[in-house]
Parts: structure tokens; C-alpha cells; sequence
């Protein structure tokens, strides 16, 4: 924080938000992605500077702060909305790193267990920003996230076959090498079936758009069960619905096992749902559980990354554990 201060200031009075104007800089926990952030409170107003990770794509944050700041035009007041410079763009860039600031939300994250209302509000949430369009860029294609799933597929299958998967004999931390040795043991018992179920769906065409990707309960705040804001759109791509749909029902899901009539019925009391749609979400999710833990034996073990805050990288891997435990039952086998 100390070593970030001249930065900041400087990044601060790009937007027009000079020392004299600003109360505290307090910074927030860290989460997994490398980004840093801070609330700054300011005389009139509190807001969230965000500095991006390393080598991130301006074009790729100036589409997240397009897509947020059309929506609140259109009244989907929940999503935080992304400030201008004096300038008029959306971010500062600054020894190769690019800086936002996002408007505060107010609220705390939702915690374990949801309650129903919390849940029926993100849903509904993720259905309003799919639905919240005027003239909306949208196609119909086939989806870029089964096509990266079939890859990232394959990838691990040609490593089994070839006995490259990494040795956890010196990996140094045992609080998580039983998880690791479990997402290699279901790889190697699902491959052959995961990679039927993604090419069973690699030549459907489906309705493409803004997704928001990885919409994790604690990007969105709320004040008992009413939902105040939703924020971080920094994983934004293009795909179907169903890409959001089923990682949010995989983050809200209870004991391993997603309630998939919830998660249909709620989205589609707001954005309608084709059955091809809900059967990509439940495709997208089998994947998800069997190829995200590989990418985590992927940083953890052959990138060796470290992580700053390792009860978070707990907490997803226990997470896809238990997801884990399930996946023998899960809808996305039935034909």
C-alpha cells in the first residue's frame, strides 16, 4: 500500500479526484486474479480503484466498461459503473499498467449458506444483463467456450497418454496435494467421456453476446437479501447465456449438487431460455468441474504460482471437490 501511494494519487487526479478531495484510501482484500484494488473516499463520494493485473488487454477492459455503463443508461442501476478521465476515456494506463475507477457498491458480499432471495437475485441479475439491450450485438455461432473446452480437453488427454502428468512428489504444499491428485484421477476416468459430451455440442449454433463470465457471489453485494450491486466485469467475453448460467449454479450449488429447475426458472422469469441453451449450461458445468481443477494443478503445480491469499485457493479447490463427489450423477451425462 505504502509503495502504491504516489501512484495512486496520480492515477486519482487523472479523474479529476485531487488530495484535497479525498478523505482515506483504504485497501481491499486481494483476490486470486493478481489485480489490486482500494476504496477511496472522497468529500461527495466513495469509489473503487482497481489496478489491473500485468498485461492486461485495453481493448478487453474497454468492452466490460462499454457493456456496464450501457446497462446502467438502460437502468440496470446494480452494476457499478466505470468513471472518465479528464480526457473521456475509462482508465489510465501507467508504467504499462492499466487503472480503473469503478462507482462504490455499497453492501457486503452474500455468505454461506445463500439464502433463496440472494440466489433469485443473481440469477435474475445475470438474466437482466443478457436481457438489458437496445440494439444488441449479438450473433448466432457456434461457442467459443465449448471450442476452448475441446481444446483444453485434448491438451490433458495427450498428456495422460504420453505419462506427462506432473510428479506432486515435491510439491510443497500438502494442504492441497490431495485435491490435486483427485482432479488428475477424474480426468483420467471422465476424458473419454467429457470429450464426447463437447463434441456433441461443437457444431450447434447458439445466440452469442456479452458475458459476464465469471460472476462469483462475492462480486455482488447486498443489504439483508436485497441485492445492491454487482461488480468486476473484468472476465468478460463473448458466448451464450449459459456460460454465466451455469458458473453462478455452480457457485451457489449446495452439497455438490446444482438445483438446475432453480437456476432455469428464475433466469427465465426475466430472459427467455431455449432447451439447447440449458443443455449447454449443464454441459458447461460438467466441464467446468473436471478441466478447472486441472488448470489449478496447472498454476499450482507446473507454474508453480503463488497465490497471496492461499484460504481463498483453499476454498476453491474444496469447492471443486465436492463438485467432484457428484459428477458420476450429473444431468449433462444423460443423452
Amino acid at each position: 500500500m505504502t509503495d502504491n501511494v504516489p501512484k495512486i494519487v496520480e492515477v486519482l487526479a487523472a479523474y479529476q479526484l485531487h488530495p484535497a478531495q479525498v478523505r482515506s484510501i483504504v485497501p481491499c482484500e486481494a483476490g486470486l486474479s493478481g489485480s489490486e484494488a482500494w476504496k477511496v473516499e472522497g468529500t461527495t463520494a466513495s469509489y473503487c480503484l482497481k489496478l489491473m493485473p500485468p498485461n492486461f488487454s485495453v481493448n478487453r477492459l474497454l468492452a466490460a466498461h462499454l457493456a456496464a455503463n450501457h446497462r446502467r443508461h438502460l437502468g440496470m442501476t446494480c452494476l457499478a459503473g466505470y468513471l472518465p478521465t479528464a480526457n473521456g476515456q475509462t482508465y489510465v494506463e501507467s508504467d504499462g499498467r492499466l487503472w480503473e475507477l469503478q462507482t462504490w457498491v455499497e453492501g457486503t458480499p452474500p455468505t454461506v449458506p445463500y439464502t433463496t432471495l440472494q440466489k433469485k437475485a443473481m440469477f435474475q441479475a445475470i438474466a437482466e444483463f443478457h436481457e438489458r439491450h437496445e440494439t444488441p450485438p449479438r450473433q448466432n455461432d457456434i461457442s467459443p467456450g465449448i471450442q476452448s473446452r475441446i481444446e483444453l480437453c485434448e491438451k490433458w488427454r495427450v498428456r495422460h497418454l504420453r505419462d506427462q502428468f506432473p510428479s506432486l512428489q515435491h510439491f510443497g504444499h500438502p494442504q492441497w496435494k490431495l485435491a490435486i491428485e483427485q482432479f488428475l484421477d477424474s480426468f483420467v476416468h471422465y476424458h473419454t467421456r467429457l470429450g464426447l459430451l463437447l463434441l456433441s455440442q461443437e457444431h450447434e449454433t447458439f445466440l452469442l453476446e456479452d458475458c459476464i463470465a465469471d460472476p462469483r457471489p462475492e462480486n455482488f453485494r447486498f443489504q439483508g437479501d436485497q441485492l445492491t450491486g454487482l461488480f468486476d466485469l473484468g472476465s468478460m467475453r463473448w458466448d451464450n447465456i449459459a456460460l454465466d448460467l451455469a458458473r453462478l449454479a455452480s457457485e451457489v450449488s449446495v452439497n455438490g449438487e446444482v438445483d438446475w429447475n432453480f437456476a432455469f426458472q428464475t433466469v427465465k422469469s426475466i430472459r427467455s431460455l431455449t432447451p439447447s441453451e440449458e443443455r449447454l449450461a449443464e454441459v458447461f458445468d460438467v466441464a467446468n468441474v473436471l478441466l478447472t481443477g486441472l488448470n489449478w494443478v496447472q498454476w499450482l503445480v507446473i507454474d508453480g504460482i503463488s497465490f497471496a491469499n492461499c484460504n481463498h485457493v483453499s476454498s476453491r479447490l474444496n469447492h471443486l471437490t465436492d463438485r467432484l463427489e457428484k459428477i458420476e450423477k450429473h444431468p449433462a451425462w444423460k443423452l
